[in-house]
């Protein structure tokens, strides 16, 4: 019985931590115009990692952090795959801190494994959040050539 209360209790606060705010208006993070901070991702096989700081300059990124169960999450991803042709110039991290399993099913259900510019990970040290001090997701980052932050959007 504890074990299926702590269970809804997880997915209540999921569903609570996700915005759906149609303003479409930019998220002041305190970071604009500064360099994507250097942390590791975990990726999809468990084992590797990627590290930020070996990201070369040179090319406009977008992180797009969510959770797997979040209806609006879900909303963005699909209008992203959807928009894929505009976004192929673009270097998309999907990250989430959520459990490896999760982020496999999220990355299948969409099928990121077939976009050549989409890297699928895990911030296991919940770095995205803590820097950018978010409270709500979807996330969405968009970084220029040189990694500086121009202008973020929850919800």
């Amino acid at each position: 019985m504890q074990i299926l209360l702590v269970a809804i209790l997880c997915s209540g606060l999921v569903f609570v931590s996700c915005k759906g705010d149609k303003r479409n208006e930019p998220f002041t993070t305190g970071m604009e115009g500064k360099s994507l901070p250097e942390f590791s991702i975990q990726l999809l096989d468990s084992v590797s990692w990627l590290n930020f700081k070996d990201i070369s300059a040179g090319k406009r990124l977008i992180i797009f952090y969510y959770s797997p169960l979040c209806p609006y999450c879900r909303a963005q991803m699909r209008d992203m795959v959807n928009n894929m042709e505009s976004l192929k110039e673009e270097q998309m991290y999907v990250l989430t801190n959520a459990d490896l399993p999760s982020i496999e099913q999220f990355a299948n259900y969409f099928d990121l494994n077939s976009y050549p510019n989409v890297v699928v990970g895990r911030d296991t040290g919940s770095v995205i959040l803590q820097k950018y001090r978010l409270m709500s997701v979807p996330f969405t980052a968009y970084f220029d050539e040189n990694k500086k932050l121009k202008v973020a959007y929850v919800g």
